[in-house]
């Protein structure tokens, strides 16, 4: 029997421990981790989704050979249904597997057969197992093909290998029963489906995990050993918005310049502090005898779609037409067009949303007409609609995609920290484009930023954290200033020019950059 303490196990190599790991004030779950890191990332927990109490909670090695963890009041959290009917010893392998013996070195039950979010060097994925992350699973679908799947509440939805190509398109196939997957100790991880996948630095042996992270993305990492730090190696999903529920039902996912989450008009954020939440909407539409179509419009939302949940599809069709065939449906949420080929796909659910210049199609979202929202407006400023920034993921962090409240004391340094990493970027970007012959700036990032200096509404790309507290003039200024840089180069200013623009409108002139 062991009581709560950080470690009571540890592999004979000395890479791996055992024992309750701390996941919050007085929480833990009984789990392994690697030794020699710098924080410590966990390999397997026994309880990752009912943590025990820090204090007075028990693991116990039974003498039939089950493992029992116990909370304070003796409740059973979990156990690993073994039953050898005699004593065996409990072992942490030098592979990070920990292991039930039957005393004759037989294994009766192993981490390894159980896996939570993290598959190690040699320990298999089968049929039977599966990685969980939140809403999101790795796991052998009855295909026999290795897929990632969002698995939320209400809807599921698989996004790798992408939906929109086929088995054999996406490289894989679904002739075979073995349904494993492994990862060995040079970074090669390969799948009976016929995916293979090989690490940056394939070839050399380190300490290497497969993880599927709490962005829902898999990735393989590599230890550091010097600096006992992760590096990525491989990541699945390059184009994080490909990753489904990402900003979770009715959201809509965008890089502008950065990875963001927003809610499209008549839509507002569920939970400030989790995107996962998504969007919910500010309207009520009940589907029965009381529903009229005269009663409801269509709000443009240019370059953007919500990928799958189609509840008709037809082409050839013109605009027009495709309004009235979601007016008709109560059920219909909205629908994306693609002028051209006429297609119009009707959406009974808006989820998967996802913002892209290069996206030849537009969606039309549908809202009640007492809503009062300008469907104008709203067409020539819904690029971009960027509430809430999703921060950097930090993984351990509490929540997904926290967003933080800041104290409106700080606002005064986050102005003089805005002003100067502007300026500092502005001016760093600039020298560089003169000595480049081409800019290597994506025509999204550049398109964007005009769209925004056209409209004369330059608020949604100013710090959030400022709440508002801002010139508009030299803000506008600024982003001028800056994609003006982004033309050719003979037609760029000088720094000279850049400098005047930007004095022209500092706090002599009785119009700061930034007012508070």
């Amino acid at each position: 029997m062991e009581e709560y303490k950080e470690t009571f196990l540890a592999s004979q190599n000395g890479d791996f421990s055992c024992g309750f790991y701390e996941v919050g004030r007085n929480a833990c779950s009984f789990s392994i981790w690697f030794t020699n890191t710098v924080e410590k990332t966990t390999v397997w927990s026994a309880n990752p989704k009912s943590p025990v109490n820090g204090r007075g909670s028990k693991v116990l090695l039974n003498h039939d050979g089950n493992l029992v963890l116990t909370d304070v009041n003796g409740t059973v959290t979990w156990d690993c249904k073994t039953s050898s009917g005699k004593g065996t010893p409990l072992v942490l392998l030098n592979t990070g597997n920990l292991v039930v013996n039957n005393g004759n070195g037989e294994i009766l039950w192993g981490s390894f057969s159980s896996p939570t979010d993290t598959l190690l060097p040699f320990q298999p994925l089968t049929k039977g197992t599966r990685l969980v992350s939140g809403y999101n699973i790795l796991y052998f679908d009855d295909d026999n093909v290795l897929r990632l799947m969002y698995d939320g509440p209400d809807i599921s939805s698989i996004y790798w290998p992408s939906a929109e190509y086929t088995v054999f398109q996406n490289g894989r196939t679904n002739y075979n029963s073995s349904r494993i997957a492994v990862l060995d100790a040079e970074g090669y991880f390969r799948s009976s489906d016929l995916l293979k996948v090989k690490s940056s630095d394939w070839g050399t042996v380190t300490k290497r995990r497969l993880t599927i992270d709490y962005d829902a993305n898999i990735r393989m990492y590599s230890l550091n050993a010097s600096s006992g730090s992760w590096i990525v190696s491989w990541e699945a999903i390059a184009k994080m918005c490909d990753v489904h529920g990402l900003c979770g039902p009715n959201g809509i996912c965008e890089y502008w310049p950065s990875l963001h989450c927003s809610c499209p008009p008549g839509y507002e954020m569920t939970d400030p502090h989790n995107w996962n939440k998504g969007c919910w909407p500010k309207f009520s539409k009940i589907c029965n005898g009381s529903y009229k179509a005269e009663d409801f419009e269509f709000i443009k939302l240019p370059h953007t779609d919500f990928y799958g949940f189609d509840r008709t599809y037809n082409q050839f069709v013109s605009l027009e037409g495709c309004k009235k065939t979601c007016l008709e449906i109560c059920s219909c949420a909205g629908f994306t067009y693609k002028t051209g080929p006429g297609l119009c796909f009707t959406k009974v659910l808006l989820f998967n949303g996802y913002r892209n210049p290069n996206f030849s199609g537009d969606n039309y979202i549908k809202l009640p007409k007492n809503l009062g929202i300008s469907t104008s407006l709203v067409s020539k400023n819904s690029h971009l609609t960027c509430n809430r920034k999703i921060p950097e993921i930090v993984e351990g962090s509490s929540s997904m995609y926290g967003i933080n409240s800041v104290d409106k004391n700080w606002t005064t340094y986050y102005v003089f920290a805005a002003i100067l990493g502007a300026l500092v970027l502005l001016f760093t970007g600039t020298s560089w484009w003169f000595l480049s012959s081409k800019q290597n700036i994506p025509k999204s990032m550049e398109a964007g930023y005009r769209m925004y200096l056209e409209s004369g509404d330059v608020k949604d790309i100013v710090d959030q954290r400022l709440h508002g507290q801002f010139n508009l003039e030299q803000a506008s200024v600024m982003l001028k200033v800056a994609t003006t840089c982004l033309g050719e180069r003979n037609s760029r200013p000088s720094m000279h020019d850049i400098v005047k623009s930007l004095l022209a409108c500092d706090d002599q002139d009785d119009h700061p950059a930034y007012s508070w």
